[in-house]
C-alpha cells in the first residue's frame, strides 16, 4: 500500500506514541493489528468493550543521541504531548485546549528555552487506519537566546493498516520541508489487547528520505 504522508501536531502524534516504551528500540510484546478503528473523537479503539479503568501511559524514556538542539526540541516535544493525553485521558477530555499550557513556548521556554509557539492548520486524512483530523505543527528553535533562521522542527507521519513511522526533520516555518534529514524514525504499532499505541523502533540518525 502507499503509504500517505501528512503533517501531524504533537497532540495528534501523542495519540499515536503514547503508551510507549522505546528503550533500547526493542520490539513491543503486543501483536501488531490493523483491526484498530477510530473513536468519534479520533482516539483509536478496539472492537471489544474498553475498561473502565484509564491507563496511564509512560512518557517516551529514549533521549537524542546527536547533540543537536532541533532534535532535543521536538523529543521535549513529545515528551510533552504524551504527558498532555495523560492529563486529558483521566479527564475524559478529547479536545486540544490545553495544549497551550502544556505543549507549547511557555513551558518548555522555561526549561530550554527551545520551542516557541508553532503553527497549526487542520488538514482531513484518509487511509485503512484513519484519524478524524491531524494539524501541521513547527517550533521556532532557539539557540542561546537567538532564533535560528529556517530552522524548524516538523512532525510527519506516514500511515498504512500496520505502522506508523514518524519523521522528525528541518524547514521553513509554514511549508511543508523537504526532509532530507531524517534525524528520529518511530515506528508504531496498535494493540487492540492495551487498546493503545506502541512503539516498535525508534532511532535517531543523519541522513535520510521522505516517507
Amino acid at each position: 500500500m502507499m503509504k500517505k504522508p501528512v503533517l501531524i501536531t504533537a497532540a495528534a502524534l501523542s495519540l499515536l506514541l503514547t503508551g510507549c516504551n522505546t528503550a533500547g528500540g526493542t520490539s513491543p510484546t503486543e501483536t501488531a493489528t490493523a483491526s484498530a478503528s477510530p473513536s468519534a473523537s479520533g482516539i483509536p479503539s478496539a472492537s471489544a468493550e474498553p475498561s473502565a479503568e484509564v491507563p496511564v501511559f509512560e512518557p517516551v524514556t529514549t533521549k537524542p543521541g546527536p547533540d543537536d538542539v532541533s532534535v532535543n526540541a521536538a523529543f521535549e516535544a513529545l515528551e510533552g504531548a504524551t504527558a498532555v493525553y495523560n492529563k486529558q485521558a483521566h479527564a475524559q477530555d478529547d479536545t486540544t485546549g490545553d495544549l497551550a499550557k502544556y505543549t507549547t513556548a511557555d513551558q518548555f521556554a522555561e526549561d530550554s528555552g527551545l520551542l516557541r509557539d508553532g503553527k497549526k492548520d487542520n488538514i482531513m486524512v484518509e487511509g485503512d487506519v484513519k484519524v478524524e483530523k491531524l494539524s501541521g505543527y513547527s517550533t521556532e528553535v532557539i539557540e542561546d537566546g537567538k532564533k535560528l533562521k529556517d530552522h524548524f522542527v516538523y512532525l510527519e507521519i506516514c500511515q498504512d493498516v500496520s505502522e506508523v513511522e514518524v519523521t522528525l526533520g528541518n524547514g521553513k516555518k509554514g511549508e511543508k520541508p523537504e526532509l532530507t534529514r531524517a534525524v528520529m524514525e518511530v515506528q508504531a504499532k496498535y494493540s487492540t489487547d492495551l487498546e493503545r499505541w506502541l512503539v516498535g523502533k525508534s532511532e535517531f540518525k543523519d541522513g535520510g528520505v521522505p516517507c
